[in-house]
């Protein structure tokens, strides 16, 4: 289908900058998520035409490449297409670029369709495996490894979250970007102004007034991992990042 291709340009607004004038990585996935939404609708896959089906779309996971800066004003723009998966897994393809056309970074995204009353995943619609583009490469590769969560005791800092009304998305629990907003919260602005990768991982839902606990350790100079996990205990997200080596 022709419009399996999308592209959209925004300027940078202050609120998507951090204290350095930089467009930050949370505000980066916010991009990526209005993009993705408006493919969805054009394909008439988004989020409402699911609803309509008892069914939802859920972020499994985002593979995240950072390569360049973009600053308080510029413009930009970000590319997306949906790609091949199989029948219970779809990704999404993102593409950050300056307004030279030249990359900033880089995302595949891993997405699951679920049942909103049972809230299990489910398998994806016919229609929208039908509408996937196969011949456009994945910008990066496809992974199957699982990330592994580290022990309490290893833990270099960590910082305690209450869910709020605010965290929640329109499917009522709380949405992808804050999971890495408090991921980046355990860091330093220095940490976080160096990572050129971060590969993260959602496994569970939360809702509001939901207690957390975010943290990191700093397995050596330039990997970093990252876990969320609730008051009993259970893993809800889990990240690695990757730091330049300057």
């Amino acid at each position: 289908m022709e419009n399996t291709f999308h592209t959209e340009q925004f300027t940078i607004r202050a609120n998507e900058v951090d204290t350095t004038g930089t467009l930050s990585l949370p505000s980066i996935c916010n991009f990526f998520q209005e993009v993705a939404g408006n493919n969805a609708k054009d394909l008439n896959f988004d989020i409402t035409d699911m609803h309509e089906q008892n069914l939802t779309w859920v972020l499994h996971r985002m593979d995240i490449h950072v390569s360049g800066e973009a600053k308080w004003r510029d413009t930009i723009t970000v590319e997306t297409w949906p790609a091949a998966g199989d029948a219970v897994r779809a990704y999404r393809n993102y593409r950050l670029l300056d307004s030279n056309g030249n990359e900033l970074g880089h995302c595949l995204s891993y997405w699951m369709v679920m049942n909103i009353e049972t809230r299990r995943p489910t398998r994806i619609p016919q229609a929208v495996l039908d509408t996937r583009l196969n011949d456009r490469p994945h910008v990066t590769e496809v992974k199957s490894n699982r990330i592994r969560p580290f022990d309490d005791a290893q833990i270099d800092q960590a910082k305690e979250i209450i869910v709020r009304r605010s965290d929640l998305d329109m499917n009522n629990h709380v949405n992808n970007v804050r999971y890495m907003e408090w991921m980046l919260e355990t860091i330093t602005q220095d940490q976080v102004q160096r990572l050129t990768n971060i590969d993260l991982i959602f496994m569970m839902e939360t809702f509001v007034d939901d207690r957390l606990t975010a943290s990191f350790i700093q397995e050596d100079n330039h990997k970093l991992q990252f876990k969320i996990t609730n008051e009993a205990g259970n893993v809800i997200a889990l990240a690695e990042g990757v730091l330049d080596k300057n």
